[in-house]
């Protein structure tokens, strides 16, 4: 053989062995060890030759990656090809003219097979062969290619190169996909997002592989995560590829969209806003085709939302999507891209630019063409569901959220439906709904509880059902007794999940509320409630602070307003914020206490002061809190009215910590108003309490006047018996302390109770004495109550005329003052004594005055007395139609007054003494 042919083979022999590598560290190896290469420059020459094409590079080339920015020197490029030839003799090539060139088998260099093999994958027809191929070319990737070659051209050599591996890993994941090997394609993609962290191909396809492993559950961490990192929407990256089978990212030819949720028993109740509901969604309302069910949580409304949808289905033809949009989830909402690109892959809709502009844009014009419902589920707020709303034409939409969407109303014609809680009757039903015949037998006594404590919430009563199903019926009981007992009733509704706990869904909403409405929100839950008025949030936080707080916990859903200016709580949301109450400071805790009590006591006296102006209580000054300020008597009454049960409440927060003062003084404000309004029995109740404080920390004098305020309950029961041991006891009182005033005023209502029980000359005697008190007191108010007292048991003495003589001499004096209801009294006692001398038309007149300030008094009991005289009167004149009139009036009174035998009521008003 030949010298030539001889060393020819040599050669190829020597390459054969030989192995060059780009992708991933530059490296040379010879029989599988790595030939060493002191010198960078040369490595650096060697790269730019393998990567050059034909393996044949200019000087220039050269130059401009070894030695950037400086002019070409052959010297230099000749001495970098010397010192490589040293290393690898075989390889080197004179290249002519300026030119470098080394002799390679394209099989020995990584880059090369890589490239083959990828193109080798594109001719393929079949995708197994394809994926092959993949593989195969993904097997020379060892890392950063050039890795540590430096310079602006190895950066750019080293981006080009990364983007044909990314290429080839991407590509290599659809195909392993496509063959349904997803847990292989993951662990890929896992591996090259270590390199290309911001690839939205492969979070594309991380995405779609998790969900084709069954773990959606991953899906929004990975891509909250990615637009974390990326600072980019991840919206685009769940628009469906157009080469991709429909699987929530595919196109989507024939569109398959989702089903509706499960309702897992039937809708009860709601009727009224069920029709309501349909009539906006069929376009038969003046409104957009936009609905927004709103709440407290818990209320029902995707129920209702899910139970019309499916009434509606077939008005839709193009379908019925729904979406939870995590508004208020653990998780956190749901980015409204991310339902957008879901919703434009359901309708086969692909976008012209994968933008959120574009996505909307597309979405909407999409819509335009078809009959589509929308349920979009548990939105935060409106800007979570703004994007997603359909335009004009025939498709529609229901919104359900726990906000109250003001500005999908404002802007965008949306009507709302507010659901309230179920009626004792529908929530009976939804119980019934839930258990089996059974387990009805066993809670039948406990209905009433169940449905009580439940508060008419749909949630709560279907964990209660849940609970009682699933308990030995013998435990059952111990389960409503843990529904009783305020402190242990949140426990007993909570089933462990977010969507099964009253607790969680109410934490979940007061996590976003702002600082000064979460601090007004634990604050309500000290406020006895069951309502509370503007002016008294005002006595809690500054009007600009209490304006936002209290507006955004009702956006929220947590408060409502049943009335102007007038707020509540729902009684397990009460509990709720009663609970984050008891995390607070004492401290904190104890001055809302003092304010919620300060304000109702400064309030309620500031009204009864209307009601009894001569009526005087050691409250002192208010502080800087705005308190009620009525103008008249009316007003007085009406504010009564309105607070009447938040101010027993209050006496029994007072009594529970403790606050004596606070307690006999709240007592004795409510006395007025509770004995006009009829409220008899309550006032004892409530004085009773008032007296053991008062005995607690009061003046004697002020125990003395509780005894008197507990006697004219008592009188007012016609228990006259307890009602003079109260008098005497008062009196004695007033004496030992030198109280002249207070010995004076038990005098005068002893002398009351004496006339009523027949002991009128005893009365008489007390009148006098309480007179002579008053009068050199220089009390005009008493003095004109103690002569009226007088003219009375003249009038049951047949003293007539005298009687006229002294309710006119209390006339006078009370005529000069503002006590109303005085004046009321001794115009009625005027106008019996005028009656008994036959002076009909003055004591028609009399009566007539008497009835005009009771009802300016709303004094409704005493109203009905005087109507009682006047009727009587007027009939004996003739004035028969008037006297009927007046009858008539005197039955409305009653019936209201809740009295059962109305006649029987008549006769005893007209024997009252």
């Amino acid at each position: 053989m030949a010298d030539g042919s001889i060393k020819a083979l040599s050669l190829e022999w020597m390459l054969m062995r030989m192995e060059f590598r780009l992708l991933g560290p530059v490296a040379v190896l010879h029989s599988g060890r790595a030939v060493e290469i002191r010198s960078m420059k040369v490595v650096e020459l060697l790269a730019v030759l393998l990567l050059s094409p034909g393996y044949r590079a200019s000087h220039f080339f050269v130059a401009r990656n070894l030695w950037p920015g400086d002019e070409p020197n052959s010297n230099r490029i000749r001495q970098c090809v010397h010192q490589l030839k040293q290393v690898v003799p075989e390889i080197v090539q004179g290249g002519g003219r300026g030119y470098c060139q080394i002799q390679i088998d394209p099989q020995h260099v990584d880059l090369d097979r890589f490239r083959e093999a990828v193109v080798a994958a594109k001719a393929a027809e079949k995708i197994t062969d394809r994926l092959a191929a993949l593989r195969l070319a993904l097997r020379e990737w060892r890392g950063t290619p050039l890795q540590d070659l430096p310079g602006k051209g190895f950066e750019e050599l080293r981006a080009a190169l990364m983007t044909e591996v990314h290429d080839a890993v991407v590509a290599c994941v659809r195909a392993e996909m496509e063959c349904a090997e997803n847990a292989e394609a993951l662990a890929r993609i896992n591996a090259a997002l270590k390199s290309w962290p911001d690839s939205e191909r492969l979070i594309r396809h991380k995405v779609r592989a998790l969900r084709a492993l069954g773990r959606h559950h991953e899906v929004e961490q990975v891509l909250t995560s990615w637009e974390h990192t990326t600072g980019r929407s991840a919206a685009p990256l769940l628009l469906a590829d157009e080469t991709e089978h429909q699987d929530g990212l595919g196109t989507v030819t024939n569109p398959t969209f989702r089903r509706l949720p499960a309702n897992p028993a039937e809708l009860v109740g709601r009727e009224p806003e069920c029709e309501r509901l349909m009539q906006i969604l069929l376009g038969q309302s003046a409104s957009r085709r936009l609905a927004v069910i709103t709440g407290m949580p818990g209320i029902g409304k995707t129920a209702l939302a899910t139970h019309t949808a499916d009434l509606c289905e077939t008005s839709f033809p193009d379908g019925v999507l729904s979406v939870d949009l995590g508004g208020f989830s653990a998780r956190g909402p749901e980015p409204p891209g991310h339902v957008l690109a879901r919703l434009l892959n359901d309708l086969g809709i692909r976008p012209k630019t994968s933008t959120l502009d574009g996505m909307v844009s597309a979405f909407r014009t999409g819509l335009e063409r078809r009959a589509v419902l929308l349920v979009l589920d548990n939105a935060r707020d409106e800007d979570h569901v703004r994007q997603l709303l359909p335009g004009p034409g025939g498709s529609a939409a229901i919104i359900t959220s726990r906000h109250t969407m003001d500005g999908l109303l404002i802007k965008h014609g949306a009507e709302r439906i507010e659901l309230a809680p179920l009626n004792q009757q529908d929530a009976t039903a939804m119980l019934r709904t839930r258990l089996e015949e059974d387990r009805q037998r066993v809670v039948v006594p406990f209905f009433d509880d169940l449905v009580k404590h439940c508060g008419g919430l749909p949630l709560a009563l279907i964990i209660m059902a849940g609970r009682i199903a699933r308990r030995p019926a013998q435990a059952i009981a111990g389960v409503i007794r843990e529904l009783r007992r305020e402190s242990t009733r949140l426990a007993s509704l909570d089933l462990g999940s977010m969507e099964l706990s009253v607790r969680l869904s109410l934490e979940s909403s007061c996590k976003l509320l702002s600082e000064p409405a979460s601090r007004l929100f634990w604050q309500l839950g000290l406020h006895p409630g069951p309502t509370i008025s503007w002016t008294a949030i005002l006595a809690l936080a500054p009007p600009n602070v209490a304006l936002r707080a209290i507006d955004e916990l009702l956006r929220m859903s947590l408060v409502s307003e049943p009335s102007a200016e007038r707020y509540s709580l729902h009684d397990l949301v009460r509990v709720f914020a009663s609970e984050l109450a008891d995390h607070q400071t004492d401290i904190e805790q104890a001055e809302t206490v003092d304010q919620v009590v300060t304000f109702l006591l400064h309030s309620a006296w500031a009204c009864d002061q209307k009601l009894d102006p001569g009526r005087k209580l050691p409250i002192g000054a208010q502080g800087g809190a705005e308190v009620e300020s009525p103008n008249n008597a009316g007003q007085a009454m009406s504010w009564f009215e309105a607070e009447y049960l938040t101010l027993t409440e209050v006496i029994k927060l007072a009594v529970k910590r403790g606050l004596h003062r606070d307690t006999w003084l709240l007592s004795m404000t409510l006395v007025t108003f509770q004995w006009r309004s009829g409220r008899y029995l309550e006032a004892l109740e409530y004085l009773t309490v008032g007296l053991e404080a008062a005995e607690r920390v009061a003046d004697p004098s002020d125990v003395a006047m509780v005894h008197r305020m507990l006697a004219g309950t008592q009188r007012s029961l016609g228990n006259h018996a307890p009602a003079a041991r109260e008098l005497r006891r008062a009196v004695q009182i007033s004496e030992e302390c030198g109280d002249t005033p207070g010995a004076a005023m038990g005098r005068h209502i002893l002398g009351v109770i004496l006339r009523e029980s027949g002991e009128v000359t005893e009365a008489l005697e007390n009148f006098s004495i309480a007179l002579t008190a008053f009068t050199d007191l220089g009390a005009i108010i008493n003095q004109g109550a103690a002569l009226n007292g007088i003219g009375s048991a003249q009038y049951d003495l047949g003293r007539h005329e005298e009687s006229v003589r002294t309710c006119l001499q209390s006339l006078t004096l009370l005529d000069s003052t503002d006590d109303i209801n005085g004046q009321a009294h001794v115009r009625f006692s005027l106008g019996r004594a005028r009656l008994a001398l036959r002076e009909h038309d003055a004591a028609i007149a009399d009566f007539k005055q008497a009835l005009g300030l009771y009802r300016s008094l709303n004094y409704t009991s005493r109203e009905a007395r005087v109507l009682v005289w006047l009727a009587d009167a007027l009939c004996s004149v003739g004035h028969m139609r008037e006297s009927d009139d007046a009858m008539t009036q005197v039955r409305d009174i009653l019936r209201d007054l809740g009295e059962n035998d109305i006649e029987m009521e008549i006769e005893r008003l007209r024997g009252l003494p």
